[in-house]
């Protein structure tokens, strides 16, 4: 211990000694730790933490995929389906099934709209988490009009009830339907989706809809039995329903896999690891520039050592020791990183959804920090290695010799300091290239031209229960009266009805026929995006007409049905057929096309980069029971909250209003997480960069000072500056060229990982961002070699033959 802290105590010294080698290496490997760090962080909060309920083990989940279908475009279960499997199944102890509703509460302070699962009652029973307070479900209370129950998440019973602990018996109100709240859950328990406020019990066999795949389903299985066996029986069950109700079933399969396997999905996973090995490359790069500072300074120190041995120090315990130098470099910029790692990861908190469980939110937890620690120790190894070796390899003669004068160094030691930087150049060529590639890859995603105007939008959403609008003829007067009072209010330019907003995640889709061509089943008709507009949704979004004509006040519910679609639509699916007049069936009904507009980009991103076909249909033929509004004015459209809270209200005061913001601010919700995805890879790129440019400029600086003598020598025999500057500015670039050469591989399987994590292949990136990085770096070489060379065109001769 006394000898351990001798070293340390002796390595501190040598750090203080050099602060100026010490200071830049700390701080590159610093930056390099904390993007490592930050990604560490984001790999333990998906694959470390555990699902958010009890115990793990045993724990499936089961899904419904069409045969051919990729895992991650497996879809939730139909509930007949569901029940069926539950019923025959001798593997799982126990299944359960939930799904999610928007519902209104009022008889509070203020309406508001809520996300409440939809349970059979077993469900915590199931998952293993029972209510803080209160009691959970009994299965009679499944039944309509018997229980009527409740249970609240600890998030909301504090929000909404301040941690009231007579919260139990109280009564509120859900969609006008009264409910007795029995019990709150634990503050840990979080659902997934986590933006939950409640729970009450269904009866699952009231849903008989074998086509609507929406319920979440879990089973545990009977001890000693396996996820595969659960695969084999459930696929025996989805056969037999296939053959028995093939309308809604052919062409469908079932998987199940554990619990845990369901997040991160299979684009989230490709995607994280690829982030990983990026910052991984830049960790690299910054311990290659470390280990060339530090190998540097072992040549400085070469008399010392051989002192030391001769001395009597063994070769292991000089080791050791410069070992320890380098190890506590590490753990300082371990400290310095994770203090930066902090607001990374500050930044990839604030990108995360709503809906996503706490304990996957990423934090600088104990894994993390562990991790932090080790990669920092083991980076202190692996930097500090090379040139501890180098310092102690030799005979004592030559280090003597060598050390005292200041000379030339060894070719082996060139050589190494050499290879340092053409892999500090290869690996940062990938590291750019990937960041253009990630960055031309999420602006292709994220800031494709929309096709409508976002500016001066003010967006809200409504639910309207059925309770108080049960006929579609009341949620069809609602929409009226709401759209006449918006319109009506001062600075109001246009008002637009529609089912989603652009950009959402979860858009209505269905699927369709085009009349006149061949028949197809139900589960084999091709599916497309729609939209219940109002006539003046085009205007307002600023969605340009291609032909024929819009929607209409005169599309009204006792008119021809119509539809309008897009130009994707037409493109897709009705080729060099005239749009105009052809016919389609969708939601049961047949409609003409009168009308073919611009395309816009309507969901969150476009994966396989195609633009998406929509159909548009008149909201007075098909009511929307939740509505998105979306009103337009030339100035703040904040400005209107309160305008349109009043004019809502004016039609039914009970109306909750939810989500009220400008469009620019929903579509930048949506975007956080691949965005800042996008500024950290770029940021990523940076990085890499100016540790290149530092790694050949300590090379090249430090060539200078070692070859003092010999370009004393070539001056003093008539040399010129010029002729110094290019001979040390070509050295440099030459070691570019060979780094480049040697990145240029590496580059191209960046490129490839980029398509497959996001799944990309039908999108053609452009090779310039690798031409870009290439550039730059051979820019940044020449203004790394031309400063030391500068300084070496300016050795006075007779002072740097002196020095001999």
């Amino acid at each position: 211990m006394s000898t351990l802290l001798q070293d340390l105590h002796f390595g501190y010294r040598m750090l203080i000694k050099t602060p100026v080698v010490s200071l830049v290496s700390a701080l590159s490997l610093a930056l390099g730790i904390a993007a490592a760090s930050a990604m560490f962080a984001l790999a333990s909060s998906f694959f470390l933490e555990p699902l958010p309920f009890g115990e793990q083990d045993g724990l499936a989940m089961l899904q419904e995929l069409q045969h051919g279908d990729a895992i991650e475009q497996a879809a939730m279960m139909a509930a007949p389906n569901f029940r069926d499997m539950r019923e025959a199944t001798a593997v799982f102890a126990d299944m359960t099934a939930y799904d999610i509703e928007t519902v209104n509460i009022t008889g509070v302070d203020q309406p508001e709209q809520l996300q409440i699962v939809l349970s059979m009652p077993n469900l915590f029973d199931v998952l293993q988490a029972q209510p803080t307070y209160g009691r959970g479900f009994r299965a009679e209370e499944a039944t309509e009009g018997l229980g009527n129950v409740l249970v609240l998440t600890h998030q909301y019973w504090e929000r909404k009830f301040q941690l009231d602990t007579e919260i139990l018996g109280r009564t509120v109100a859900l969609n006008g339907t009264h409910y007795t709240v029995i019990g709150v859950m634990p503050e840990s328990f979080e659902m997934l989706p986590a933006d939950v406020q409640g729970f009450r019990p269904v009866d699952i066999a009231d849903y008989e809809d074998r086509a609507s795949k929406g319920w979440v389903s879990f089973g545990r299985l009977r001890p000693g039995a396996t996820v595969e066996q659960a695969q084999a029986e459930m696929s025996a069950v989805q056969q037999r329903l296939e053959a028995e109700y093939p309308e809604a079933n052919r062409g469908w399969g079932v998987l199940v896999r554990e619990a845990r396997a369901w997040f991160p999905g299979p684009t989230d996973t490709k995607l994280i690891f690829l982030l990983i090995a990026v910052s991984i490359f830049g960790l690299a790069i910054a311990c290659a520039n470390v280990a060339n500072l530090l190998l540097g300074r072992a040549e400085i120190r070469m008399k010392e050592v051989a002192v030391r041995t001769a001395l009597g120090a063994g070769r292991a315990r000089i080791l050791r020791q410069l070992l320890t130098e380098s190890t506590l470099l590490a753990l300082i910029a371990a400290v310095v990183g994770t203090f930066l790692s902090y607001f990374v990861v500050e930044g990839l908190q604030g990108a995360m959804p709503a809906m996503l469980p706490r304990a996957w939110i990423p934090t600088l937890d104990i894994p993390t920090l562990t991790a932090t620690v080790l990669v920092a120790m083991g980076a202190g190894i692996f930097f500090g290695l090379a040139p501890a070796l180098h310092a102690t390899r030799g005979s004592l003669t030559e280090s003597l010799r060598e050390g005292s004068r200041g000379g030339t160094a060894s070719r082996s030691r060139k050589r190494l300091r050499n290879i340092f930087v053409v892999g500090e150049v290869a690996v940062a060529l990938a590291v750019l290239s990937g960041a253009g590639f990630l960055t031309q890859a999420m602006n292709h995603l994220i800031n494709a031209p929309s096709g409508i105007n976002d500016e001066g939008l003010l967006t809200f959403e409504l639910v309207l229960p059925r309770y108080k609008y049960p006929e579609a003829e009341d949620v069809r007067l609602f929409g009226t009266e709401a759209l006449r009072e918006l319109t009506a209010i001062p600075g109001v330019e246009g008002v637009a009805l529609m089912g989603s907003l652009p950009r959402s995640r979860a858009n209505p889709r269905s699927t369709f026929q085009v009349e006149g061509q061949e028949e197809l089943e139900a589960n084999e008709q091709p599916a497309t995006n729609f939209q219940q507009v109002n006539p003046d949704y085009f205007r307002t979004l600023g969605i340009p007409l291609r032909s024929g004509r819009l929607l209409e006040k005169g599309d009204r519910e006792d008119a021809a049905l119509v539809a309008v679609v897009n130009r994707e639509f037409v493109q897709r699916y009705l080729g060099e057929e005239e749009a105009l007049g052809q016919r389609i069936e969708i939601l049961g009904e047949s409609r003409e096309i009168v009308g073919v507009v611009e395309n816009i980009i309507q969901a969150r991103m476009t994966m396989d980069g195609q633009t998406e076909a929509g159909v548009y249909l008149p909201v007075a033929q098909v009511p929307r029971r939740n509505p998105r509004f979306a009103v337009r004015t030339s100035g703040d459209p904040t400005m209107l909250s309160a305008d349109v809270r009043s004019a809502i209200w004016s039609v039914d005061p009970d109306q909750p209003i939810a989500l009220i913001r400008t469009l620019e601010d929903h579509i930048r919700e949506q975007m956080a997480g691949p965005q800042f995805m996008g500024v950290f890879v770029f940021a990523l790129g940076g990085l890499a960069m100016i540790l290149s440019a530092i790694g050949i400029y300590g090379v090249m600086a430090h060539s200078v000072i070692q070859e003092r003598r010999e370009i004393g020598i070539r001056l003093a025999l008539g040399a010129e500056g010029g002729q110094v500057v290019r001979m040390v500015t070509r050295r440099g670039l030459i070691l570019t060229g060979i780094g480049l050469a040697a990145g240029t591989p590496l580059a191209f399987v960046v490129y490839r990982m980029v398509l497959s994590a996001l799944n990309l292949f039908e999108v053609q990136l452009s090779p310039s961002y690798s031409l870009m990085a290439g550039s730059a770096l051979v820019v940044v070489a020449m203004l790394a070699s031309y400063l030391p060379a500068r300084r070496a065109a300016a050795v006075d001769p007779v002072r740097a033959m002196q020095s001999e």
